[in-house]
């Protein structure tokens, strides 16, 4: 594999972007004297320069290498290999070329490697993992293996490889998987990272990777590149893994001694043995599996911690099982002992100080940066006070100050303190951790924005002006900056601005919607130029999240210069953009909902359109006091306008056997009902307590179809004695919820079905 590799790139220049080859080694390139040499293995071509020498070792002819070779990121120093069975007297005037072609036996190589080269390979191969790498990787030495550790957008990931080889193999058993912030196990994020870099390159069983005839391969490489014989590779073994200044060392060779294995690698090597069935079943995805497995092999070996801790971290995903998981954990170690699995535990059954101690034991001894500082914002987020909060938060900042989620993290808690030089303080250094003038501008937007939003109207405008620097053409922060004029009140630029931030939109056909929403406000209430408000918020799409506003704005001013039916149009495209999905969730919405209702009752005189509004406005605000009184006297008017008077019964009275007259007898009409139930309505608001009076209210409105005002009375019932309303009211409650969801569906309203079906289910548990 590692020949077909470095013959398909020896024809390459140094800087060549060669395709790889099928079974190469991913990555790999040569470098040194391969990068120099044009001659396939078996060719009788000569070449100018060729660095192998001729050696004598104990009696024995050889060939060596006398320059390093690169392959990714190792290099080759040294590699030598004895010629046998040569017939005698030898003649060497013919030199190397006279004795390449022989079969000789690999007697000694030397491989090393930087971080630096370490890193370089690794950056390309991970960069799609944790959602894309937000940095480089970093590496770093052990004292018997090597430590890798990643940051992406889904959490921070640290793992440690030992060094285990085993009779020419070279292994690396993973060990000391953790994390902070990722989706799943930390285990199965590790596995995850060692088959992106080392799958098609070795063979992976649970945790240990294991590396086959090394020795060979680099032989069958490197030779025949050169234009020698590769030379057998059988006995050769592995030696220790050496640390000589920034670079790893390791030698192999027929002399060597047979491989020893230090302590950990060791414990490790015995830990895989137990987990290898369930850390295969992770990789694959089968978190079920793999608790299974790591149940059994804790029965195999009882209380052991690593065993103990890796199930308690598959239930922190899982849910719901906290209490279980925390039983299995203490059982083998202290919690505040078992990182931030314990953490998360303790966190879940309501122990935050355990959880504390629990993170700030690991956060002080990690060595992985990063991950450091994630341990702490994670701890921020258990804390409950906020001075606190922002001491963990300080310590993320200070375990590594180059970590930009803590950066973020401090600077908004500092705003949030109103501690706004030292939040301009930790912006400078985001600034300064950005690379390139747009990430740059990204930084101090994002500042200015939320300086904005703090009311730091100054500062935040301060914030807008550089990040213009950067990128003068952006709209976003053209109107960021304008706004932060509004609110100082310099109204001229900012209406300079705002027009230029529209027209910069225009060219990028894509429409700045706050800049039209602004203008437009400001358009009216200080211009008094309302036609031209009206076309500014017209302009605001449907795709925008501020359509829902920018169509009641349009609504408003066209009522104020008297367009009744515009103004009917523009409340009718709000409740559309609503009911398709719009932002159900801003506080504003249900008062423009209200303020179309109250428009269409009162002023188009449009009763069927007005409840179709305000029934909208008091399914998002059931409890809004305004929404729901304005609904329901909208609704007594239209069920009188709808509905027909009842027919009089006409009865013939005889006498004498004579008809004598016609007589109406009385019958209880539709009116005579929403009249008491007017009447139960005010002496109810009054403060009056009459449980009677309640039940024969819901009656009343049950019997008039008015489902709405029947859920919004009994919601508010039960929110006055959750204990007592809910034993009192639940019965009638899931009825009422039945009605609504049944005649949600039949009118093709899904997501308003949805929101009472959710009502429904919690009703159902009372």
């Amino acid at each position: 594999m590692l020949s077909r590799l470095v013959r398909s790139v020896a024809v390459a220049t140094p800087h060549s972007d060669s395709s790889q080859p099928p079974g190469g080694l991913s990555g790999f390139r040569t470098g040194g004297a391969l990068s120099r040499i044009d001659e396939p293995a078996g060719s009788t071509a000569t070449t100018e320069h060729l660095p192998l020498r001729l050696t004598v070792t104990s009696g024995l002819l050889g060939i060596e290498l006398y320059e390093p070779v690169h392959l990714g990121p190792l290099c080759v120093s040294e590699i030598s290999a004895t010629l046998n069975e040569l017939p005698k007297p030898v003649d060497l005037s013919g030199g190397v070329r006279t004795f390449r072609h022989r079969r000789g036996e690999l007697e000694r190589l030397v491989v090393s490697s930087d971080l630096e080269a370490l890193r370089r390979w690794i950056r390309p191969k991970a960069r799609e993992l944790l959602g894309g790498l937000s940095r480089d990787a970093s590496v770093w030495f052990l004292e018997n293996g090597l430590g890798i550790g990643i940051v992406g957008k889904q959490g921070a990931l640290a793992i440690d490889l030992l060094w285990a080889p085993s009779d020419g193999t070279a292994r690396l058993v993973l060990s000391a998987a953790r994390g902070a912030g990722l989706r799943g196990p930390a285990m199965a994020e590790a596995l995850r990272l060692v088959d992106t870099l080392f799958g098609s390159i070795s063979a992976r069983s649970g945790r240990v990777i294991s590396f086959k005839d090394v020795a060979g391969k680099l032989g069958r490489a490197i030779f025949p590149a050169l234009g020698a014989r590769a030379p057998g590779a059988t006995g050769v073994r592995f030696g220790p893994l050496e640390q000589d200044a920034d670079e790893y060392r390791v030698e192999m060779g027929r002399s060597l001694a047979r491989e020893a294995l230090s302590d950990p690698a060791a414990r490790a090597l015995e830990l895989a043995q137990l987990t290898r069935e369930a850390d295969d079943a992770l990789s694959q995805g089968d978190a079920e599996k793999a608790r299974g497995e790591l149940i059994a092999a804790l029965e195999q070996a009882p209380r052991h911690p690593e065993l103990a801790r890796l199930i308690a971290e598959l239930d922190v995903f899982c849910g719901g099982r906290a209490e279980a998981a925390l039983g299995i954990l203490v059982d083998s170690l202290a919690a505040t002992d078992s990182g931030v699995v314990g953490a998360v535990l303790m966190a879940r059954v309501g122990d935050l100080e355990g959880a504390r101690e629990a993170v700030r034991a690991v956060a002080r001894t990690e060595r992985f940066a990063p991950l450091g500082a994630s341990l702490w914002l994670e701890l921020g987020a258990l804390e409950t006070d906020a001075a606190r909060r922002l001491e963990a938060i300080d310590e993320a900042v200070a375990v590594s100050p180059g970590f930009v989620p803590a950066r973020w993290s401090r600077f908004a808690a500092r705003v949030r303190f109103g501690q706004v030089e030292a939040a301009l303080a930790d912006a400078e250094h985001l600034e300064a951790l950005a690379l390139g003038s747009v990430a740059r501008h990204e930084v101090n937007r994002r500042v200015a924005a939320e300086l904005l939003e703090a009311g730091f109207v100054r500062d935040a405008g301060r914030a807008f002006e550089r990040a213009l620097r950067f990128v003068p053409d952006d709209a976003g922060a053209t109107t960021g900056l304008a706004l932060s004029l509004l609110e100082s009140g310099k109204h001229d630029r900012a209406v300079a601005l705002l027009q230029r931030a529209i027209e910069l939109g225009e060219d990028r056909s894509a429409p700045e919607s706050e800049a039209l929403v602004a203008l437009g406000r400001l358009l009216a209430t200080k211009l008094r130029d309302l036609p031209q408000a009206i076309a500014r918020v017209r302009a605001v799409p449907m795709s925008s999240p501020r359509v829902a506003e920018a169509r009641a704005l349009e609504a408003r001013w066209r009522a104020a210069i008297g367009d009744i039916a515009g103004a009917s149009v523009g409340y009718a495209k709000l409740r559309e953009v609503v009911e398709l999905g719009g932002p159900r969730d801003n506080r504003d919405v249900a008062d423009w909902l209200l303020e179309a209702g109250r428009f269409e009752r009162d002023v188009a005189n449009d009763i069927s359109a007005a409840e179709k509004h305000l029934a909208l406005a008091l399914r998002i605000a059931p409890r809004n006091a305004a929404v729901a009184e304005a609904y329901r006297a909208t609704a007594a008017v239209l069920a009188r306008k709808l509905r027909p008077k009842a027919e009089p019964i006409q009865e013939v009275v005889e006498v004498a056997g004579q008809e004598l007259a016609v007589v109406e007898s009385p019958v209880e009409s539709e009116v005579s009902l929403e009249q008491e139930a007017e009447e139960l309505k005010r002496r109810l608001m009054a403060g009056v307590s009459d449980l009677a009076g309640e039940r024969r209210l819901v009656e009343l409105l049950t019997s008039l179809g008015r489902d709405d005002e029947v859920f919004a009375f009994i919601s508010a019932r039960v929110d006055e004695d959750p204990r007592a309303g809910s034993s009192r009211w639940s019965e009638a409650m899931r009825a009422v919820l039945t009605r609504l969801i049944r005649a949600a569906e039949d009118s093709g309203r899904g997501e308003e079905a949805k929101l009472y079906r959710q009502a429904l289910e919690r009703y159902s548990k009372l």
